[in-house]
C-alpha cells in the first residue's frame, strides 16, 4: 500500500535506484500490513468465539420467551427487538471472523468484466440518486482467469461502494482494467474527499473506519480475500482530491 505522492524527475541509473528503493518500500508495508492484520485476526477470532457462545444462549432463551406472548402483548415487540439486535450480533461476529481467516475458495474460471458489470448493475441506484458518473476504460483482451467469483464479487462491491460514500455531493469513478505480465489489474478511481495521509497505513485495519456509521471490517475483509487469491490491494489518495484502489490478481 502506497500513498500517492508528487513523482520528481529521475534520469538513467536514478529512474532505476529510485524504482527499487520504492518496490522495497511496497514489499515492507505489504509485510507489516500482513503481519498486523494476522495478529489483530486471531485476537478477533478469540474474541469472537467468546462472545457466540453465551450470544446462542441468549438467542435461544429470546426465542422461547417470544412463544409466551401473543402479538398483542406490550412484551411482544421488546422481544422483537432483543432478536433483531442478537441477529445483528451474530452477523458482526461472523463478520469480524472473516477477517481472522482465510475465506475457503470455490475456483473456477471468471469474466472479470462481467464480474464488475454485475457489480455495477447491482447498485445501479445508488449511482443514479448519488449523481456518480462511471467512466469504465475496459482492456480489450477478454480478462477470463480463475477465481472464486463470489469473493471477488465482493471484493469490487466493497471498493466500489467505498468510492460512492466518499461522493455524498456526487462525483466522477473510473473503473479501469489492463494485463500486466501475469496480473488482472482493476484501479478504481474516484473524485472523493480523499483518505488523510495519517489513516492510509490503517485504512484495511479491523474496525477502522472514517465514517460515522462504518463498522470498519468491509475493507479488511477485501484484503483477506485479494491476498487468499494470491494478488494484492494497494491505496493512493490526495486529501479532498480522490482515491484509486489498485487490485492485482494474478492471471495463472
Amino acid at each position: 500500500m502506497t500513498t500517492l505522492r508528487n513523482k520528481d524527475s529521475y534520469g538513467g541509473y536514478g529512474d532505476r535506484r529510485e524504482g527499487d528503493r520504492r518496490e522495497g518500500d511496497r514489499r515492507k508495508d505489504e509485510s507489516v500490513q500482513s503481519e498486523r492484520l494476522a495478529f489483530t485476526g486471531r485476537i478477533a477470532a478469540s474474541i469472537a468465539h467468546e462472545i457466540r457462545n453465551p450470544l446462542g444462549n441468549v438467542s435461544m432463551s429470546v426465542q422461547q420467551l417470544k412463544e409466551a406472548f401473543t402479538e398483542d402483548s406490550p412484551w411482544y415487540k421488546h422481544i422483537e427487538v432483543i432478536i433483531r439486535n442478537t441477529e445483528r450480533i451474530n452477523f458482526l461476529i461472523t463478520e469480524l471472523l472473516n477477517c481472522a481467516r482465510p475465506p475457503e475458495l470455490n475456483i473456477r474460471p471468471s469474466d472479470m468484466h462481467e464480474v464488475i458489470e454485475n457489480v455495477l448493475d447491482s447498485i445501479r441506484g445508488s449511482l443514479s440518486t448519488q449523481r456518480i458518473e462511471v467512466i469504465k476504460k475496459f482492456d480489450s483482451k477478454l480478462p477470463i482467469i480463475n477465481v472464486d467469483r463470489e469473493q471477488i464479487n465482493r471484493v469490487f462491491l466493497n471498493v466500489i461502494i467505498n468510492s460512492i460514500e466518499a461522493m455524498p455531493e456526487g462525483g466522477t469513478m473510473t473503473i479501469s482494467t489492463s494485463i500486466e505480465k501475469d496480473l488482472f489489474v482493476v484501479k478504481i478511481q474516484d473524485t472523493g474527499e480523499g483518505i488523510r495521509e495519517e489513516d492510509i497505513i490503517k485504512i484495511f485495519d479491523p474496525f477502522f473506519s472514517t465514517k460515522s456509521t462504518g463498522v470498519g471490517l468491509g475493507l479488511s475483509i477485501t484484503y483477506g480475500i485479494v491476498v487468499s487469491h494470491g494478488g494484492r490491494i494497494g491505496v493512493e489518495s490526495i486529501w479532498k482530491r480522490g482515491t484509486v484502489f489498485t487490485i492485482s490478481l494474478p492471471i495463472e
